[in-house]
């Protein structure tokens, strides 16, 4: 079967039939009693189980993820940080730090993401941005930049107050954002850290236990206040399958976290899509050296996905485009669903170039014509 044929076959819109399973829907027999709950795919974004997702409530501190992101893409690392009374003197879980103590930055960093240091996040915030307010702004700042449009701080550190929440989907992608920083996976994943600073030898811990108790455990935070309850966000690989549940407003947020990372890395299974560069369509070139040019997909997709249920692809191409055509240039879209949920998508782009057909190449090609012609005579 020519790619012409394959093409007609396939028209605009394709739709192919792959046997999986939906599991968007909270499952009853999982028992988890956290408010509510996400489990994601963080390569895709794609939700695998959820339940309250996009209710409004209390983050404790797992809001010191978003403290981290924006220290992390504001400051220098190894830059001093003089703790000011006013920090030292934050309550809730501390780092332990004295006025007129001297860290980076880096270890600052440590000190706010292991022992959940609520001095070490006010710290932070008035080296980044001179006041912890001004730092506020930043996060806020950031949050509508990531999406998490249902998401308001009011503090670095996430004590209590009516108008600091979030969502668990929010939360969701904001640690999804968080992961792709080398130096944020690399310390949330720590278990202990020595931290050295004046005549200061201090051993520092992880709060989250699951990195002690649960196989593939790399991240992320923990957090504990009244209102709150226990929340927890934790990431997990497994066969390079990588998993990221939030749990908000939980009893025992480290159980109702193993039974969400269970339950996807038992249901579901990586599977390659579509892989990059393959092709899939073509499109008519008008007023170029040839008439058609393949489509092949910009990126690789790989999702996880259960065992029965129709997953479609939807190609969204123009009817015509006009030469010249560069190799690589963006002229479409193939969209994956998943029971009819657009959950991801990736360029179409031309496989080779097609050059504008102008008054010299048609005389040329009708010189080329005649001269084979007069040779054959």
């Amino acid at each position: 079967m020519t790619k012409k044929i394959i093409a007609i076959f396939l028209v605009i819109y394709l739709f192919i039939a792959i046997s999986c399973i939906s599991a968007k829907a909270a499952d009853n027999a999982l028992s988890i009693n956290a408010k509510a709950f996400v489990l994601m795919d963080p390569i895709s974004g794609r939700i695998l189980l959820e339940k309250n997702s996009q209710e409004k409530m209390a983050m404790a501190s797992t809001t010191k993820i978003m403290t981290a992101i924006v220290a992390l893409e504001k400051g220098d690392l190894q830059s001093q940080i003089r703790v000011s009374p006013r920090a030292a003197s934050i309550g809730g879980s501390s780092f332990y730090l004295k006025p007129g103590d001297v860290l980076t930055l880096e270890d600052m960093l440590f000190g706010l993401l292991l022992p959940s240091g609520n001095d070490a996040a006010v710290a932070i915030a008035e080296h980044i941005a001179g006041t912890e307010d001004k730092f506020v702004q930043m996060m806020n700042q950031k949050a509508l930049e990531l999406g998490a449009l249902n998401t308001h701080f009011t503090n670095p550190h996430g004590l209590d107050d009516p108008e600091h929440y979030t969502t668990a989907v929010d939360l969701a992608v904001i640690s999804r954002y968080a992961l792709k920083n080398i130096k944020f996976r690399e310390i949330v994943q720590t278990k202990t850290k020595e931290i050295k600073y004046g005549d200061i030898d201090k051993q520092i811990f992880n709060t989250n236990r699951l990195l002690w108790e649960f196989e593939g455990a790399d991240g992320i935070k923990t957090g504990y206040t009244g209102k709150a309850g226990r929340c927890l966000v934790a990431t997990a690989k497994n066969n390079g399958f990588h998993l990221l549940s939030v749990v908000l407003g939980s009893q025992n947020h480290f159980e109702d976290s193993k039974k969400l990372l269970n339950y996807g890395f038992e249901n579901y299974k990586l599977k390659n899509i579509i892989s990059k560069n393959n092709y899939l369509t073509t499109v008519n070139v008008e007023n170029g050296v040839i008439k058609t040019v393949d489509l092949i997909a910009k990126d690789s997709i790989t999702l996880p996905i259960e065992e029965s249920e129709n997953i479609k692809f939807k190609l969204i191409v123009p009817k015509k485009i006009k030469a010249p055509v560069f190799k690589g240039e963006e002229v479409g879209q193939v969209q994956v669903y998943i029971d009819d949920d657009l959950v991801t998508s990736t360029s179409l782009i031309t496989a080779k170039d097609v050059p504008l057909k102008t008054y010299n190449y048609i005389l040329n090609r009708i010189l080329r014509f005649w001269t084979r012609w007069e040779k054959t005579d």
